[in-house]
């Protein structure tokens, strides 16, 4: 599946934030907070209202599906214009190549702090063993 098009829709096709926030479950806040970090840029009507192409679209649906992946907005930044270079097959496989780099390096971080808080675990362990042993000394 492509991360940034979405073949049913007309390429022209434009959304209002309203639209887009509840399409994908999201506030206009975090649309906007998106906006202001540059990773999406919508026009703008002659009222002054934001216009979201189908591009913003596929930018935010990229977005959302990795943030809770522990993905940085420089991280997301880079896949966006990995494919914004490349807007093909070959684009989209460098994608998912960064992709599998940065969930290795984050895999890699997690199973880290696991082993160091298996460490921190068993060392209150030992020591709410050994406070009991104290505690039935006294008595």
């Amino acid at each position: 599946m492509d991360l940034i098009k979405d073949a049913s829709l007309p390429s022209e096709q434009t959304f209002a934030i309203g639209e887009l926030s509840e399409e994908l479950g999201i506030t206009t806040r975090t649309i906007r907070f998106y906006e202001e970090r540059g990773l999406i840029s919508p026009t703008r009507s002659e009222g002054n209202q934001r216009i979201y192409s189908r591009k913003d679209r596929g930018r935010l649906k990229l977005i959302l599906r990795h943030r809770d992946g522990g993905f940085t907005l420089d991280e997301l930044r880079e896949l966006l214009d990995i494919y914004e270079v490349s807007p093909n097959a070959d684009g989209q496989r460098k994608q998912f190549q960064r992709i599998q780099e940065i969930l290795r390096k984050r895999m890699t971080e997690v199973e880290e702090r696991i082993h160091t808080l298996s460490d921190l675990k068993n060392r209150m362990q030992e020591r709410m063993t050994w406070a009991e042993r104290e505690i039935l000394k006294i008595d």
